[in-house]
């Protein structure tokens, strides 16, 4: 076997391995959101902004996974969209509560890392989200402004298994910035003191 053989046959050896440590794909799934302890938010006008409910949101985006023996880096991004609900008092003291509704498109980017575990995977990592886009009631009210950071910043706690080329996963998501912070009435910042959390079930489709 001559020099240049022997060099191509090792190169073609190492692309096989380091593309059959990598995987691509797709991954779908919905989320839950929660306020731990929400108080709500008072206006010097004595108006009230109270947090009620928040619907199940859907997230979709591409992942990669970089296995390295029982370690792998799993980046993604992810769109997701959260639609939550808030009972607004705008009549200085009277006692009929509007519903009103807040939606948000954010573009998630967790890095996440992990181990392999027998037949699951456990990880955890950061994860930063980006505002894209707020559709809310309250821009209708005179006094209201929107203040949204450019990205806030959580953590990402998962397990999963593999089921073929399916990876199914639960996860739990905490952030370091409190809800609300976004909401600025009569040039006053406000927020609900509680720092949101998520419920995450996430399906991956391998596709590479």
């Amino acid at each position: 076997m001559n020099k240049t053989t022997f060099l191509l046959l090792i190169g073609l050896f190492s692309t096989q391995f380091a593309t059959s440590q990598l995987q691509l794909g797709l991954k779908l799934g919905m989320h839950t959101f929660d306020l731990s302890s929400p108080t709500d938010i008072v206006t010097p006008n004595n108006q009230t902004i109270a947090f009620k409910d928040a619907k199940i949101g859907f997230h979709g985006g591409v992942f990669s996974k970089l296995q390295l023996g029982g370690v792998f880096i799993e980046p993604r991004i992810m769109l997701h969209s959260t639609n939550v609900e808030y009972t607004f008092n705008g009549d200085s003291g009277g006692v009929v509560d509007n519903v009103v509704s807040e939606r948000f498109t954010n573009l998630d980017i967790p890095i996440l890392v992990g181990v392999d575990v027998a037949i699951v995977d456990l990880y955890a990592g950061p994860v930063a989200h980006l505002n894209l886009n707020t559709a809310s009631d309250l821009f209708a009210w005179d006094e209201y402004d929107e203040r949204t950071d450019t990205a806030v910043y959580g953590f990402l706690v998962g397990v999963g298994t593999d089921i073929g080329k399916v990876h199914v996963g639960v996860e739990y998501e905490g952030n370091f910035s409190k809800f609300g912070e976004h909401i600025n009435i009569g040039g006053q910042e406000y927020n609900f003191d509680a720092r949101p959390s998520r419920v995450l079930l996430n399906v991956g489709i391998r596709i590479f």
